[in-house]
């Protein structure tokens, strides 16, 4: 037995040190930085979705960077400006599909770098409306003539589940408060509510004007002319755009490099990953004052960040408090910046980081900066700030609260299973999905929500200084467009987030010339952690396939502070 138990400590002490290897062999090889010869250009490759920040893994960064984010972009254009051995910038841009107030950002990044004397030229072979808002935002835009350039506006479309229930023998039943906390009737009905449309229609006629208005003032376009290519037009070739004067020249990847390297040598390739790992400090920037940005990034709900096979993104409340607990205790620490990109979650998480919010800016300057959501759970916990900056077209407000349950009687009946029910209590049956809830089971919900939006409201009205009346009277759950937000009261000024730093260098009374340095938090993934997000996003995913029923009942009867629709950019 002792032999074994020697065996066994062998073992383990071989794993620890192997583990520990690997950890070192990791962080070394993610914290060293890339060579960057002279005569270097940047190349941008970007499409697909785009988050607003990724926490660095120590995995994915051994392995190449990890994927770009609106943070790293950012960066390296604000790095490319300075940097003597980067000659200009190449931006390959296809099919991004993100919400506009992201390509707003990219397009104040792209002009901040362009302020420098040095150039950025964006190639496009395949491209749609925000593609183009993108590209359009650089000196030059190339495209080869056999390439496709869609214009074709701005729409919205609602999936509606009702009929799909019904057939299956699933029924569903929500309470909301708010006339325009619409969000459960993707399950309820047929099809949209008269409040929906008229919400959906009035923020796409905002979206509408602002992509025309963007790209005239870009390209320096009559609106009329760009409304009748939308219009009318719709698809374009690469010879097309070049004759509208929508692009520069026709050609290939390698015109854009030829445009760097006029008379002078072949300059050399340093991808956007790559450089990222520069420190902006090694360039005399970002250098002085430190200034804490925190993220709040994909669907709030408890627990650590994550990533949920079908939620998606998930900020946990709990990362979230660690970080503005550290930020608001640390020294170096002037000022807190939240970054905002979330369509809300759990009501019960949303007031824990909203708690915290107000622990940390009794402390310290603390602006929220709105990016394409900042809605319901996403805006309460906003309402804690000192400050609310948001985009013209960033989603907010959705003050309201739903909560409901789906019944699988009727399924259990299709399928031959036959579910009875012995209870104590009135009210036993809450969480069961088997049933429907009882007259006194919906009174008991009815009252829970209710009890929500009077604490939101309340909460905001102490936040934005505005009588509840007032607040109660904007909110009912309607989404409002950034500019309608800034007008009802919901935040403080227009801006994004470098409007955000020099707020915050303003409240923190920093030098607003000074280049402050940035903490952005959450801060790097440990190697075990990141092994065991991974294991829990698959033992997560087979959950969902075991024990439908199980996951269901975690989404019973709870109150959700949530955008009324799903938002997914194509």
């Amino acid at each position: 037995m002792k032999s074994f138990f020697k065996y066994l400590l062998v073992l383990l002490s071989g794993f620890v040190i192997l583990f520990g290897g690997i950890a070192l062999v990791i962080s070394l090889a993610s914290n060293s930085e890339p060579m960057v010869e002279d005569n270097s250009y940047l190349y941008i490759n970007i499409g697909g979705s785009l988050s607003e920040y990724v926490t660095p893994d120590a995995i994915q960064e051994m392995l190449g960077g990890g994927p770009l984010d609106l943070k790293k972009i950012r960066d390296d254009l604000e790095k490319a400006a300075v940097d003597s051995r980067i000659r200009g910038v190449v931006l390959n841009v296809g099919f991004l599909q993100t919400g506009f107030v992201k390509v707003h950002e990219l397009q104040e990044a792209i002009s901040r770098y362009r302020e420098s004397g040095k150039k950025i030229y964006a190639y496009m072979e395949w491209g749609m409306t925000r593609d183009y808002m993108l590209a359009a935002a650089c000196d030059t835009i190339i495209m080869p003539t056999s390439g496709n350039l869609f214009l074709t506006g701005v729409g919205s479309e609602v999936t509606h589940y009702k009929d799909l229930l019904v057939k299956v023998g699933v029924k569903a039943e929500f309470v909301h408060v708010g006339k325009y906390k619409t969000a459960p009737e993707t399950y309820t009905h047929h099809s949209m509510s008269p409040e929906n449309r008229e919400v959906l229609n009035d923020i796409l006629d905002q979206y509408y004007r602002s992509i025309i208005h963007n790209i005239s003032d870009l390209r320096g376009i009559d609106r009329a002319h760009i409304k009748k290519i939308i219009n009318e037009q719709s698809g374009l070739t690469g010879t097309d755009a070049l004759s509208e004067k929508l692009v520069d020249m026709n050609g290939f990847l390698d015109d854009a490099v030829a445009l760097i390297r006029k008379d002078g040598p072949k300059p050399t390739r340093i991808l956007a990953s790559a450089y990222a790992r520069i420190p902006a400090s090694s360039l005399h920037i970002r250098n002085k004052s430190r200034i804490a940005v925190i993220y709040v990034n994909g669907t709030i709900a408890g627990g650590e960040d994550s990533d949920d096979p079908l939620l998606g993104r998930i900020t946990g409340q709990n990362t979230v408090v660690k970080s503005l607990r550290k930020a608001a205790s640390s020294t170096s620490v002037k000022a807190i910046v939240l970054r905002i990109d979330s369509p809300g979650g759990s009501a019960i998480a949303s007031d824990v980081i909203w708690h915290a919010i107000k622990k940390a800016a009794a402390k310290k300057p603390l602006i929220a900066s709105i990016s394409d959501m900042g809605a319901s759970g996403g805006y309460f916990i906003a309402a804690g700030a000192d400050t609310i900056l948001t985009d013209s077209l960033s989603l907010i407000g959705s003050i309201g609260v739903f909560a409901g349950k789906f019944s699988l009687q009727g399924l259990h009946d299709k399928l031959g299973i036959n579910v009875q029910q012995i209870k104590r209590g009135t009210n036993a049956g809450l969480f069961s999905t088997n049933t429907q809830w009882s007259a006194s089971e919906r009174n008991v919900i009815a009252r829970l929500i209710k009890d929500f939006y009077h604490d939101f409201v309340n909460k905001v009205s102490l936040g934005r200084k505005m009588p509840y009346e007032k607040v109660d009277h904007i909110a009912q759950g309607r989404v409002w467009s950034g500019a309608s937000g800034l007008r009802n009261g919901l935040a403080d000024a227009p801006g994004s987030f470098y409007t955000a730093i020099e707020f915050a260098k303003k409240l923190a009374g920093i030098d607003p010339k000074e280049s402050v340095r940035i903490s952005y938090y959450p801060k790097k993934k440990q190697l075990l952690n990141t092994l065991y997000t991974y294991i829990s996003m698959k033992n997560s995913f087979m959950d969902y396939l075991k024990e439908p029923q199980g996951i269901l009942m975690t989404l019973q009867n709870k109150p959700l502070a949530m955008l009324p629709y799903k938002i997914i950019w194509r």
